[in-house]
């Protein structure tokens, strides 16, 4: 099992666009998949920079997510978005991702993510150390 890169983390300070709310007031759901990309995305960078994973033609891809809304976000809010690399089992990365919000988790996810082979569109059920020996 590769454990290298378990309790790997980032965090980010989000911004609350125009563009983000909806009909409601609130962030849209939709948004908050965005962010778990942008969190991903940096996570993946501090690992491995994804510039030279796509240069071998891979690249980390979400397999399933999980999410719970629990509070909402607004125009003006000034979240913080916390990824971390949870664990690693068989080709599968475990990212818990929270959100908060004037010290209120807003929003949780658990996503499941492996390395696909953009050549072959196949999923590489083994780890980036593995895949960069």
């Amino acid at each position: 099992m590769d454990t290298n890169f378990i309790g790997k983390s980032v965090e980010i300070n989000i911004k609350v666009n125009t563009y983000d709310i909806d009909v409601a007031g609130h962030v849209n759901n939709i948004v908050y998949i965005r962010w778990l990309e942008d969190m991903r995305t940096e996570l993946f960078s501090k690992i491995y920079p994804l510039k030279n994973l796509l240069d071998i033609n891979y690249y980390p891809v979400i397999v399933s997510s999980e999410i719970k809304y629990n509070n909402q976000i607004k125009l003006f809010d000034k979240p913080i978005g916390k990824m971390l690399l949870d664990s690693y089992s068989h080709g599968i990365y475990i990212l818990k991702t929270e959100i908060s919000n004037n010290k209120h988790i807003a929003f949780v996810a658990t996503q499941k993510c492996a390395l696909m082979n953009l050549t072959n569109n196949k999923m590489f059920m083994k780890s980036i150390q593995e895949l960069i020996k």
